[in-house]
């Protein structure tokens, strides 16, 4: 299978590049200024920028206005730890799924999610933790160290340009040490030289402690805006208004109703949401209470529908209003219609 040197996926406003191996894992940029590091994890004592790659292939689709890439790193210590790295790029806005297993009958017992660093020198960080209050501090020393897992980390820049990182949908994977007995999470978020740093140690055990043999899965989203921070939210042709969970399946159905129904070239999406939900009904758990959130439903829709207005020569958004997600950079993105994507070769950059 062929592997790239390299991914650089090339948006209006940003580029996301993807690489098959050293610290980073990606990188998000605004015009030549690095914004956001995506480093890589570490579990049982080994480091994946140690590993050997297997994969990392790319794909953009059709209306290029998304771009997926797929890797995969294989850590040759231990029992080889497997992980493979799934990108959706869109609207400058990244989903990325991390499928993490032990193989040979291991278990994962210690874990490091990749840590992630906002490049440069931030006026302010912003962060929700779980079950606590939004908090906006001054990018200085250490800003936060709690055992709590950090739903949303935000940072604002003297210029007005801005990043922000987001555990979910899956809050209760990401959480996932506090339903195992005896296991407990760390995370750390603080300032130095380099930027900002979020330190994302999500699984620590002792030696009684119990774990699955089964594989581990986290979704998180990312999204840098130039400046100003503002979204450009237009009244379109065709609207639709709806309220709570966007990833009740009853949500889901009628709005893709409405777009496959509206004949209106241009589509907009108004969602008074919930930014987390406990509804297990939602992501096939019914019956049981299950943190998760939203904004991963609605940026997979987006691209979607995205791709229906383009057909007929229109473009989709989407206002996305929670208390939690004032001033969010992801919703300010998706409130603007998603731009053409282009890979650049290496040797054209």
């Amino acid at each position: 299978m062929k592997i790239e040197p390299v991914v650089k996926i090339a948006s209006p406003s940003s580029r996301l590049e993807v690489y098959p191996d050293g610290l980073e894992s990606a990188a998000c940029f605004c015009g030549d200024r690095q914004i956001l590091s995506i480093r890589r994890i570490k579990t049982g004592n080994f480091d994946e920028a140690s590993g050997l790659v297997e994969k990392l292939r790319r794909h953009l689709a059709n209306d290029s206005l998304s771009a997926e890439v797929d890797s995969e790193n294989v850590i040759p210590f231990g029992c080889e730890y497997r992980v493979r790295r799934h990108w959706n790029f869109a609207g400058d806005i990244v989903e990325f799924t991390d499928d993490i297993s032990a193989d040979n009958g291991g278990r994962i017992t210690d874990l490091f999610l990749e840590e992630i660093v906002f490049c440069g020198q931030p006026d302010k960080v912003e962060y929700l933790l779980d079950g606590g209050e939004f908090r906006s501090v001054p990018a200085v020393g250490t800003v936060c160290e709690t055992g709590k897992l950090p739903l949303l980390v935000r940072v604002i820049y003297a210029d007005g340009s801005a990043a922000e990182f987001y555990s979910g949908d899956d809050f209760f994977r990401h959480n996932g040490a506090a339903a195992i007995a005896g296991a407990s999470a760390e995370h750390r978020i603080y300032v130095d030289g380099e930027g900002v740093h979020w330190v994302r140690h999500v699984l620590i055990t002792g030696e009684d402690t119990v774990v699955e043999k089964r594989p581990w899965r986290f979704k998180s989203l990312f999204a840098v805006l130039p400046p100003p921070v503002a979204g450009n939210c237009g009244e379109n042709g065709g609207n639709i208004a709806l309220a709570g969970c966007f990833a009740a399946p009853a949500l889901h159905r009628e709005f893709r109703n409405f777009v496959r129904k509206s004949t209106a070239k241009d589509l907009h999406l108004q969602l008074d949401g919930k930014f987390c939900c406990t509804d297990g009904s939602h992501i096939s758990r019914p019956g049981r209470a299950v943190a998760h959130g939203m904004l991963g439903e609605v940026f997979d829709d987006y691209i979607w529908a995205s791709g229906i207005a383009a057909k007929r020569g229109g473009s989709f958004t989407a206002q996305v209003s929670a208390p939690e997600l004032v001033n969010s950079v992801i919703c300010a993105n998706l409130a603007r219609p998603a731009g053409i994507l282009e890979f650049i070769e290496p040797e054209e950059f």
